[in-house]
């Protein structure tokens, strides 16, 4: 004797209403997911002791080291690295975000090419002068991301060259650059 078949779950057969039901049931799950994970919209990035770096690469290199000083709270050091970048070019950097939540890129360099230059404005063009100061700074504008950078050029091949860009306002470069000072090398 043959026992009888067990019937078939209605779910088995594919339907398109069940497959509705199945898709409406994992769309309600996915929608809960992304309701309740966080998404980040800005990563903090730690402070850096830029000062100390600064005064390490001034001692290192005797480069006259210039960074920010005076300006508050508001202003973080999140970068501060001595390394080759463009054509080999020894390069002192800081990176700051601002209180708007911008960044500015401070370089440092001494026997700077072309390359190097282009490369620390952003590809920027120059666009005048600007006095901050006592001082004198080349003007360079990156219209298509509207950035901006200063540039000061030591007279001779083996100064200091410094060069501030930021992807914030150009007043902020203003108060940064005007806020500059040497920073006393590391004993």
């Amino acid at each position: 004797m043959s026992s009888p078949q067990p019937q078939r779950s209605a779910y088995s057969l594919g339907s398109l209403p069940n497959m509705v039901r199945s898709m409406l049931v994992l769309g309600v799950i996915v929608a809960g997911l992304i309701a309740i994970v966080p998404r980040i919209n800005h990563v903090e990035r730690p402070a850096v002791d830029a000062a100390g770096k600064g005064a390490y690469v001034a001692q290192l290199t005797g480069w006259p080291v210039e960074l920010p000083s005076g300006l508050g709270k508001d202003w973080v050091p999140v970068v501060a690295t001595d390394s080759p970048l463009t054509d080999k070019v020894r390069t002192f950097t800081s990176v700051w975000t601002t209180p708007s939540g911008a960044d500015i890129a401070l370089k440092e360099a001494t026997h700077v090419t072309p390359g190097w230059l282009s490369r620390s404005v952003n590809g920027g063009t120059r666009a005048g002068e600007v006095q901050i100061g006592s001082r004198t700074w080349e003007r360079y504008v990156v219209e298509a991301r509207d950035e901006f950078a200063y540039v000061l050029k030591g007279p001779n091949d083996g100064d200091l060259t410094i060069a501030a860009t930021t992807t914030g306002s150009e007043q902020e470069l203003k108060t940064f650059v005007d806020a500059l000072k040497r920073v006393k090398p590391s004993s």
